[in-house]
């Protein structure tokens, strides 16, 4: 004990020398807790580390430090221990294998029943937020009066009613598809109903762009919203909340700019720091000087003419907010008196030049859930602090005696080999990284189905994710699974050559030479394609040595190989360019070998009959599992991430925080896009050249594809979904 004791005072003082702690700092007390908290896990420790990750959020890595650092003090003294684990080996490894794999079972069902919420008018609906061991001198905010719940159970004839809030700043991606899933599924599966809600109050981020974009993905998808409503449609009625939370005394009008607010919140970092490390009661401790804001205590007349002065344009933008007088005394940042309205001289795209101050995110979201009567907040984890029964989300509504919804946060999805925050889509999109926002490398919905992916593709992944509240990022040969076992079936297969290079059959027979291809092998009920073999015919570069090497199949001198659905050719020779590149191969056929044992290698390949057209193959977009990171394979921390935009304004941000290790830019893949533009085309395939995203098909030996929205009848190009399996080269892709 009395190690660990100097272990930490020697990080205390290295973290005074340096002047402010670091969040690798932070992450390593968080990995040393996180270690003694599994042989030890008392509950006041873990409550610890459940502090010290609301203080990641908002970057207030000192303050996370010392909570970190304290569960691992508490742990060395507790006498709670873990349950002992069945050994591995004999029955009892038995056992625990099949103990996993519940667990694992459970894990992944479907997401929608994996959850056990309550039913609306339940108990566990009128204490809206239940927690354990709540601080001392915290409350529990998330308990609905009779009243308040007496009329929300009238408007709703007490049926379930969710939202999916999107905020029109960018396309929606594969981590708000399981959300919707969740959103629209939970509701849809006890007979309720889902809104559509844009949280538009920004804006300076927002466009009609992005919301034609949203409207379009979630029907794509399959979702039915009961209604589409955007946060902007009740301006009116938040401005009057605010008016009535000045009137209580819940509000003031600020003039600090953004450093020093910054520097208050930095002093409020370190009075947490010194009431944890000292055992000092927080509500009994005086605060330091300079924590609160020198307007915390303006009159409420003062206030409410400086907020009509905002509205009325008398002030510069920045100048001032509007902020919430919460709980500096509170371990949840978000109490932390954050703005509630701020002057951005702005069009909105949705309610026009009426407005000049705008609502911010942490004021607006939790009172639209209320007025629009929804019955459960589905969020994901970035806000759990904000949605605690003590936090941010209930003081506002409790401040405003309405109604409060239930709240509920799970796991984001993210996916390896890519990005998903829409801060760095945004730079991938604007910087020229990638062709626009529904490239088909990005994981945006518009980029997967642009590259093929169906909705019910994506359906069935989300899906198989289940909720979960630990990290949840998945391997994107998953997701590629998952497209491959609803294609195998449904995909009819054709042929394309994608580098061609000629092969003359010199014995060629005369006249037609007929093979014939079922268009899918597994039901012949759908028939057969018929191709001519010609006496010049192609095959991919790829498929041809000047020199046979061990272990390759394809064509060389002196080498046979099958035809697929056809015969067996030989080399008999091949010319080359000057630049010594194959030029054409000559070769013989064997008329009798149709009925013989094909070689190991078979080809596919294509006539002159054949049309010329484009193949785009797409590959992962980075070299790395996950980018930004020093060792990019290594699992990550299951700390959270910062949420908010800077240290007052309260705005959600879902990106996640970058350790500034590595760029993540320079860990794009140089192959993530390949084309190959005189690719030629079974003509079979060309029917549906017209009709882009309409059909998939597998190409065989080559993936699945489908044709892109660039394609015609005249100049067809085609789109790689995803290989027919995940191949070597991509499995040891930044090894």
């Amino acid at each position: 004990r009395g190690r660990r004791r100097a272990r930490a005072g020697r990080r205390d003082a290295s973290d005074a020398s340096a002047g402010e702690t670091s969040m690798s700092a932070a992450k390593k007390a968080l990995k040393a807790a996180e270690k003694v908290t599994k042989k030890r896990p008392d509950p006041s420790a873990l409550d610890a580390i459940a502090r010290g990750m609301a203080a990641m959020r908002v970057k207030a890595y000192g303050e996370a430090k010392a909570a970190f650092e304290s569960a691992e003090a508490i742990c060395a003294t507790t006498t709670v221990r873990a349950e002992a684990k069945a050994k591995e080996g004999g029955e009892g490894g038995k056992a625990k294998t099949k103990t996993n794999a519940k667990a694992n079972a459970a894990e992944t069902q479907d997401a929608l029943d994996a959850t056990h919420l309550p039913k609306p008018g339940s108990e566990g609906h009128v204490t809206a937020k239940q927690k354990e061991n709540l601080p001392p001198g915290a409350k529990n905010y998330a308990i609905n009066s009779v009243a308040a719940m007496a009329d929300h159970l009238a408007a709703t004839g007490g049926k379930w009613r969710t939202r999916f809030p999107p905020e029109p700043n960018g396309y929606l991606h594969i981590g708000h598809a399981k959300a919707m899933y969740f959103d629209f599924g939970v509701a849809r599966k006890r007979g309720g109903e889902t809104i559509l809600r844009f949280d538009d109050t920004n804006p300076a981020a927002e466009k009609q762009e992005y919301i034609d974009s949203i409207i379009s993905s979630v029907k794509w998808l399959g979702h039915e919203p009961a209604a589409t409503t955007y946060s902007s449609d009740y301006f009116d009625k938040l401005y009057e909340f605010a008016v009535d939370l000045i009137k209580s005394g819940n509000a003031y009008v600020c003039f600090q700019n953004k450093e020093q607010t910054f520097n208050s919140r930095k002093l409020l970092q370190s009075f947490q720091k010194m009431c944890a490390d000292g055992g000092l009661p927080r509500y009994e401790t005086p605060l330091p000087e300079g924590a609160e804001s020198p307007w915390r205590n303006t009159s409420v007349e003062e206030n409410l003419s400086l907020f009509e002065k905002m509205k009325n344009r008398e002030f510069k933008e920045g100048e001032c907010c509007l902020r919430m007088k919460g709980d500096l005394r509170s371990d949840i940042p978000s109490m932390w008196d954050l703005a509630a309205y701020r002057i951005k001289y702005e069009t909105h795209p949705h309610s026009g030049d009426k407005w000049c101050i705008y609502p911010t995110y942490d004021y607006t979201h939790c009172l639209v859930d209320s007025l629009e009567n929804i019955t459960h907040s589905l969020c994901t984890l970035e806000f759990e602090s904000r949605q605690a029964p003590n936090g941010s989300y209930y003081w506002l509504l409790d401040a405003l005696d309405t109604y409060k919804p239930v709240t509920w946060e799970f796991s984001r999805c993210n996916i390896t080999y890519n990005v998903m925050s829409k801060r760095k889509l945004n730079t991938l999109v604007t910087k020229g990284y990638v062709n626009g926002w529904d490239d088909p490398r990005l994981l945006t919905l518009e980029g997967l189905r642009r590259r093929g992916y169906t909705p019910s593709a994506i359906n069935k992944f989300c899906a198989s994710l289940g909720v979960t509240r630990h990290d949840n990022t998945q391997p994107i040969s998953r997701l590629e699974n998952v497209v491959r076992d609803e294609m195998k079936d449904s995909a009819s297969r054709y042929f394309a050559v994608l580098d061609p290079v000629k092969v003359n059959i010199t014995n060629h027979p005369g006249g037609e030479l007929m093979c014939e291809a079922p268009v899918h092998p597994s039901f012949a009920e759908r028939g057969m394609r018929r191709i001519d073999l010609k006496p010049t015919i192609f095959i991919e570069r790829s498929d041809f040595k000047t020199e046979d090497v061990d272990g390759y199949f394809g064509l060389a001198p002196g080498k046979t190989v099958r035809l697929q659905f056809g015969y067996n050719i030989t080399c008999t020779d091949f010319k080359t360019h000057d630049d010594g590149s194959v030029s054409e191969i000559n070769a013989t056929i064997d008329m009798e070998s149709r009925a013989a044992k094909p070689p190991k290698g078979i080809l596919h390949w294509a006539t002159p009959d054949f049309v010329k057209g484009e193949c785009r193959l797409y590959n992962n977009l980075f070299t790395v599992e996950i980018p930004g990171k020093v060792d990019a394979n290594a699992e990550q921390s299951n700390a959270p991430t910062a949420t908010a935009t800077d240290a007052v304004e309260g705005d959600a941000e879902e990106d996640e925080e970058d350790d500034g290790s590595v760029d993540w830019l320079t860990q794009i893949n140089p192959e993530s896009l390949v084309v190959h533009r005189d690719a030629l085309l079974e003509p079979g395939l060309i029917e549906f050249a017209s009709k882009p995203l309409e059909t998939q098909v597998q190409l065989q030996r080559l993936g699945f594809f489908t044709f892109d929205n660039d394609s015609t009848a005249d100049a067809p190009v085609l789109n790689r979904i995803v290989t027919l399996k995940e191949s070597a080269s991509r499995k040891t892709l930044g090894k």
